[in-house]
């Protein structure tokens, strides 16, 4: 592009991490056995996914065969609210799930709804909260499972997911969380959270893309959705994607790494130090998920009044960011989580999220803020 982009846009996906690609690279053309064969190369492969599964494992405060390993978190989606519900006792026909989940859960959701059972989506406030006691109200002993995600990936609120787990399971239902936004961000351990089912994706946690993993508590029950080998537990055949494998474990381990230096307060602080910088600069600049609720730390979707998203980032060439899910970036239409929210379509579309990463610096900030100041003030005298 002839330009040097400062890469504002970690919540649509994040670079493999060099450590990451180094420990991937082997095993595209020394060891490329089949793990699933009983020779030596097999064997091989097979001691490799093994490692990644309990290094992810150990990550999430799991035990190693409570995992399986997915395409990314979109598959893990689907096995977990398709593969549950299709287990669980006659008379519990009922789905539950927020309004502002990835659309890799409204419309798997939608998809069960076609197949007869009954849907309840849960409203959420101005902040992109959901409130327990709607939760609460929406439950009897009919409910299947609950799905909410541990973190929002447009506007980064982290929902009290222990507390939700805790009410699902007093009336006998299972938990489900998307904690693919998450992990990397803050610290996520299954145990804690109390929930049955998670679902990760290793590009969101400077791994590699086309692999993830489904977290599945023991003795929780779920149908596969592919059939043909019986491979990981019988939940998922096919040949496994060794490389992205060995991948995401080391990716766990960088994740590790970056806890352990405070990597998540240096992008806090960066984060307010953009923020700070567009508000001085520029007039009428709103926090769209405000100061009430828990934040992923890298994560902010700001309001700028009277400025068109689209516009905004036509003008501004040297800076990478969104307005919305990076899933639905293609489809003509605002945000339904800010919509959920109670933002009009209008007030939707002048919304942009930004997300920091373990690469970014204090002068990428800086630079990012010197080219969106200008932007902005020109979309908004050509919408006079």
């Amino acid at each position: 592009m002839g330009l040097d982009v400062v890469y504002l846009d970690y919540n649509a996906t994040t670079p493999v991490a060099p450590g990451v690609l180094d420990a991937m690279l082997p095993w595209f053309t020394e060891h490329y056995g089949n793990p699933a064969s009983v020779h030596s190369f097999g064997r091989q492969a097979a001691d490799a996914v093994a490692s990644a599964r309990e290094r992810f494992a150990t990550c999430i405060g799991a035990g190693p065969s409570e995992i399986v390993f997915t395409s990314g978190a979109t598959e893990a989606n689907n096995i977990a609210l398709k593969g549950a519900v299709e287990l669980v006792p006659t008379g519990r026909n009922r789905v539950v799930i927020a309004a502002t989940e990835h659309k890799a859960v409204l419309d798997t959701a939608n998809c069960l709804e076609q197949y007869g059972f009954v849907l309840t989506i849960l409203p959420v406030d101005r902040e992109g909260g959901v409130n327990s006691e709607l939760l609460r109200d929406a439950l009897d002993p009919d409910v299947a499972i609950v799905s909410v995600m541990l973190a929002n990936n447009e506007t980064g609120v982290i929902s009290p997911i222990a507390e939700f787990a805790e009410l699902a399971h007093q009336y006998g239902a299972l938990f489900h969380t998307d904690a693919s936004q998450a992990l990397g961000k803050i610290t996520v351990d299954v145990r804690e959270l109390d929930v049955d089912l998670a679902s990760f994706s290793a590009h969101k946690m400077y791994g590699p893309k086309g692999v993830g993993a489904l977290y599945a508590r023991r003795g929780v029950s779920v149908a596969p959705l592919l059939h043909g080998g019986g491979h990981e537990r019988g939940l998922r055949s096919g040949t496994l994607n060794t490389p992205g494998i060995v991948g995401f474990g080391a990716a766990a381990d960088f994740v590790g790494e970056l806890f352990e230096r405070g990597e998540p307060s240096r992008q806090e602080s960066l984060v307010q130090r953009l923020v700070q910088s567009l508000s001085t600069r520029v007039r009428d600049i709103e926090f769209v998920a405000g100061a009430a609720l828990r934040r992923l730390p890298n994560t902010a979707n700001i309001r700028v009044k009277g400025a068109d998203s689209e516009a905004v980032m036509a003008n501004v060439p040297n800076v990478a960011i969104s307005s919305g899910s990076a899933c639905t970036a293609l489809v003509p239409a605002p945000s339904h989580v800010l919509v959920a929210m109670g933002r009009t379509h209008e007030e939707a579309g002048e919304c942009l999220r930004l997300s920091v990463g373990s690469p970014t610096s204090v002068a990428d900030i800086d630079e990012a803020v010197s080219g969106l100041v200008p932007a902005i003030k020109r979309v908004r005298e050509l919408s006079r």
